[in-house]
């Protein structure tokens, strides 16, 4: 009989570092090539401490992975048929309360590539020990859609998200933006939990999000950080489904001023997308003149806006 699944709480970090720590060194000293994300790769980052439900492993070797896990003395207990949207990604249950999910080559919305893997870093965490995590520039791309795919069904985890985004983002003094924009479109994820929701890639996700971002700048101080890293992926991305987001919402604004705060672009910036609008833009003082079907010629021209080859697996298509 299949053991009932505990009642899972937030565990505090003195506790589940001690364990992410312990599961790193186990899984390396099989050879596996691993990361933490998540709080486990905040916490490396030395970005947030804070508590968490499980913590999260991504490894480039599952099956062995299991396996290992699945002999540990303190382990309660398992559950290892748990696959969601062709994903593999298996719970352990310990004694102390903690659990450790694995995941198969996946951060949530994004498969693990050559370049994300030589970006894992090892990093020594004071007082706990030695730990590999994810890049800073993945742990964010990873996050981002799951304000919008969680809302209705828990807001706290969802707001809590957005949090770690933009605590991620105030932290990141270089950011690599070729590499974000490009794990962006690489990236996808459902609209809602339900296996039938529809898929979309996380550029997308980052242009519906942006307006709760920027609600969130009030409790960070509108660092400057944050408000550079926004603008520079709306003007860096030049993707189909950002470049339609935001040509509508300028049709709906009629008024570059009410664009330009929203999307918190200064004079500069607007004149790139300006400059980059220019056959199909024109401007009477603060009214932009656009014509729908010309920014529906536009985005096609931009090329095929099919999902991702990781969106279509999860699709199924």
């Amino acid at each position: 009989m299949k053991k009932a699944r505990k009642k899972i709480f937030e565990i505090e970090p003195n506790i589940w570092l001690q364990r992410a720590i312990q599961v790193g060194k186990i899984i390396e000293s099989s050879q596996i090539k691993y990361a933490i994300f998540g709080a486990g790769a905040l916490a490396a980052h030395s970005i947030i401490l804070r508590p968490t439900i499980d913590i999260d492993f991504v490894v480039d070797s599952y099956q062995t992975t299991v396996e290992i896990m699945n002999r540990q003395n303190d382990l309660d207990h398992s559950n290892l048929q748990k696959e969601k949207d062709k994903i593999q990604v298996a719970d352990f249950y310990f004694n102390d309360g903690t659990s450790v999910q694995i995941w198969d080559n996946n951060l949530y919305s994004l498969e693990m590539n050559t370049e994300s893997w030589s970006r894992v870093f090892s990093k020594n965490i004071t007082g706990y020990g030695i730990i590999r995590s994810i890049s800073i520039e993945d742990l964010i791309v990873s996050k981002i859609g799951r304000y919008i795919q969680q809302k209705d069904e828990n807001e706290h985890q969802a707001l809590k998200n957005v949090k770690d985004i933009i605590s991620a983002i105030k932290s990141l003094k270089d950011p690599d933006y070729q590499y974000i924009v490009k794990r962006l479109r690489e990236g996808a994820r459902r609209e809602t939990s339900s296996a039938n929701s529809k898929i979309h890639s996380l550029d997308w996700y980052f242009i519906r999000e942006f307006p709760i971002y920027i609600n969130e700048l009030d409790y960070f101080e509108r660092d400057r950080n944050i408000s550079r890293f926004l603008s520079n992926i709306i003007l860096k991305s030049k993707s189909p489904a950002i470049e339609y987001y935001l040509l509508n919402e300028l049709r709906k604004l009629k008024s570059i001023s009410k664009f330009q705060t929203k999307f918190i672009l200064d004079g500069k910036s607007f004149q790139i997308l300006q400059k980059r609008w220019k056959n199909f833009l024109e401007v009477e003082d603060d009214k932009p003149i656009l014509d729908s079907k010309k920014i529906t010629t536009y985005i096609k021209s931009l090329g095929s806006n099919d999902l991702s080859d990781y969106a279509k697996k999860l699709g199924n298509i």
